[in-house]
């Protein structure tokens, strides 16, 4: 794991600074939002707490981050005169609020998928209870590869990416049983291409032209091979394409 440049925890009552607790493992969520620039400029911000203090209330916490209060908790951490590529965690639980902010990774263009069967508890939204992800991150390179999961035959999402499928030129993506992240909405609101929500069995897999992931740690990435199923990727069009995309955005 990269390491950290700071890391912070309060109370939810007056954000009074409490020491750090990462708050994995407990009942929670979190969200990770891109900072590029300088002055730093927070991808997808309001995006981003929406869909956290959504998730809260789905799971019956009371609380909601507001965009005065992330100012407030971020405030003097970030300096203006840094040029920023970076990634921020943000977590909370019933009590507390965390934040921490690493360097993105460099990583490969193109990725190694490693099909695992598993699916995340409550994978609809993006819980903190995340020990056999862990575990399973720590089994590969991160900047190489990524664990691609799926149950009962279906392909549902990476371990900290979104999945696309193209086939002909058309996207498709899992029908149900993960997290729509910010970066994949983004994508499926601007892209001009056709989209299909659809059951992606492992069989259907080795049928697609590309695999795509997509996050807010790794942008726009390619997979070129899936051992297991002796799949490698047929073209890069779509790569390319929605890859200008999302850089057309982050880096305007």
């Amino acid at each position: 794991m990269a390491k950290n440049l700071f890391k912070k925890s309060y109370l939810h009552k007056n954000l009074t600074k409490i020491p750090f607790d990462s708050l994995w493992n407990t009942k929670g969520v979190f969200t990770t939002i891109r900072v590029k620039g300088s002055p730093p400029k927070y991808i997808f911000l309001n995006e981003h707490l929406s869909n956290l203090n959504k998730s809260l209330k789905k799971i019956n916490i009371n609380f909601v981050l507001s965009y005065e209060n992330f100012n407030k908790i971020i405030k003097n951490e970030f300096k203006t005169d840094v040029n920023y590529n970076h990634l921020l965690r943000i977590a909370i639980n019933n009590k507390k609020i965390s934040i921490d902010l690493r360097k993105c990774s460099k990583h490969y263009k193109f990725f190694k998928g490693i099909l695992v069967n598993y699916k995340r508890s409550n994978a609809a939204i993006k819980n903190l209870y995340y020990k056999k992800i862990f575990k399973l991150l720590s089994s590969i390179n991160m900047n190489s590869s990524e664990i691609i999961l799926f149950k009962k035959n279906s392909i549902l999402e990476g371990c900290t990416t979104n999945i696309i499928c193209v086939k002909n030129k058309k996207l498709y993506l899992p029908k149900n049983n993960y997290y729509f992240g910010i970066t994949l909405k983004f994508i499926t609101q601007y892209t001009k291409r056709r989209i299909f929500k659809t059951h992606i069995t492992l069989k259907k897999l080795e049928s697609f032209d590309e695999i795509l992931l997509v996050g807010s740690g790794k942008g726009v990435v390619a997979v070129n091979q899936i051992p297991q199923i002796n799949w490698i990727n047929k073209s890069q069009i779509v790569y390319k394409e929605l890859q200008d995309l999302y850089n057309s955005y982050i880096n305007r």
